[in-house]
């Protein structure tokens, strides 16, 4: 993997998803000199590394998208043969949509690093510290974020092993001049996790509590979307104490986060949101197919209907289940037969709905899982919180009778999980972190439970071909 070190703030990509080729094409370059020659340049500089993650193959689409179709809560048939490969677990390590997403994932993190690597050298009297360290702050939560995605993505989950098994390559600096070369070794999953959490935890004090406008204290990273994917990391590896205390961060005496008492929150920077990535119209990776409504929304209401509910998560919902009743329809899939759609997305043209990534209620189930899986117990409390979620529901409460053990409270969680956090990336994860395989029924019946090689991405090909000592995952 060659990766040429290159000033990302003024050059523009034109990153093309559609064909099995990446076509990236730089347009326009402004040197670092330039760029961040005062606050306002470190300022835009910043907003060019949150619009990196807007990408269809980052934060906006399909890598949110194939979280819930490798597992078992959406019918992929769509048409797209990359997509195929996926869901029927015969991706191999050419897929150009790999390819593409690996790109669009390190381009964000480049353009996060030219932040952190140029902002502490600005020459301007009118930037005070505090502002620099914001800055670092914001672009640190950005490389934390999308770091974390794509050790997901392409490493085992940190229970295999216990981390030590093949993750990405760590790019920690922008460098300094157009055609540096480097060809960086996988770290660890292990040592991704740790860089996550470094970067988090130092940004956590120089980040601000919130901005003037919603769209930005729901858009930029704040001490709340710190400590929100601090929850999610300290879950997903395994520290139950952090889990819980990161998420109480946001649910104990903090007024600008609520649990939303219905599900007209989605796209509208309610307190129920942490942290979205905002997309509008106009400000997008790109119109067209490949965002969350185009996968998800059938044709007439302007998607592909390349992603309809499964059967298996239709079940899943009770009777009267507010969470189905009020977020699905039914429409015409992308193979013409009548099936039934999420309503959480809206924009299957012009990509405008805002990403999901970090909410209130994930929070709630975060705490409820730790505090079962630290006690090893039909924990009371736990129940309480899973119980304001049934509720907004409209479903009865669970009782602690009903629960046999811990196990039991444990598998009600997550089921709880997979309905209320369905088609906003979590499925996949949540299985193969809980030991669990990813398909049940069909493609990928016995091939898909944790450390299986099919249930992570194969590094691509065309890295590989231009000389990087990255070994290839297992099955590819």
């Amino acid at each position: 993997m060659f990766f040429k070190y290159i000033s990302l703030i003024g050059l523009f990509f034109a990153i093309s998803a559609c064909d099995s080729e990446l076509d990236i094409q730089p347009e326009q370059s402004l040197s670092p000199e330039v760029t961040f020659s005062n606050e306002a340049g470190a300022q835009a500089a910043l907003l060019g590394a949150y619009s990196a993650t807007q990408s269809l193959d980052a934060f906006g689409g399909l890598a949110i998208v194939i979280n819930d179709y490798m597992a078992d809560n959406v019918r992929f048939v769509g048409s797209f043969p990359t997509l195929q490969e996926l869901n029927n677990y015969v991706t191999i390590a050419s897929n150009g949509s790999i390819q593409t997403m690996w790109a669009a994932h390190y381009f964000a993190i480049l353009a996060a690093n030219a932040v952190i690597d140029n902002v502490p050298a600005v020459v301007d009297p009118g930037f005070t510290d505090a502002e620099r360290k914001q800055l670092i702050g914001e672009a640190k939560f950005i490389r934390a974020l999308t770091y974390f995605q794509m050790v997901n993505l392409w490493g085992q989950p940190y229970q295999v092993s216990n981390g030590n098994t093949p993750g990405v390559p760590l790019l920690l600096t922008a460098g300094a001049l157009v055609g540096d070369i480097v060809k960086p070794a996988r770290n660890t999953v292990a040592e991704v996790y740790a860089q996550v959490e470094k970067d988090l935890t130092e940004a956590l004090p120089d980040v601000l509590n919130n901005f003037s406008a919603a769209d930005q204290t729901r858009g930029r990273a704040t001490k709340g979307a710190v400590n929100a994917l601090l929850s999610r990391v300290s879950l997903y590896k395994g520290d139950w104490a952090k889990a819980s205390q990161y998420a109480d961060a946001i649910l104990t005496g903090n007024s600008l986060y609520a649990l939303a008492s219905d599900f007209t929150f989605y796209d509208a920077n309610t307190s129920e949101d942490i942290f979205s990535i905002q997309m509008t119209a106009t400000d997008n990776s790109r119109t067209g197919s490949g965002g969350l409504g185009g996968y998800h929304l059938p044709a007439a209401r302007g998607g592909r209907g390349d992603a309809p509910m499964s059967a298996s998560i239709i079940a899943a919902y009770g009777a009267g289940d507010k969470r189905f009743t009020s977020l699905s329809s039914t429409g015409v899939d992308a193979t013409t037969v009548s099936s039934t759609f999420t309503n959480k997305y809206k924009d299957g043209a012009t990509n405008a709905d805002n990403a999901p990534i970090l909410r209130v209620t994930e929070m709630v189930l975060n705490k409820a899982e730790a505090l079962v899986k630290s006690t090893n117990s039909v924990n009371a409390e736990a129940i309480t919180l899973v119980n304001r979620l049934r509720t907004r529901a409209g479903l009865a409460p669970f009782e602690a009778a009903q629960f046999a053990d811990a196990a039991a409270l444990l598998s009600a969680i997550l089921n709880e999980r997979r309905l209320e956090l369905a088609f906003e990336g979590h499925r996949r994860m949540d299985l193969l972190r809980n030991g669990l395989p990813l398909r049940t029924a069909g493609a990928g019946v016995g091939i898909s439970g944790p450390g299986d090689p099919k249930v992570i991405l194969p590094i691509p090909t065309r890295e590989i071909d231009l000389g990087a000592a990255l070994p290839q995952n297992a099955g590819y």
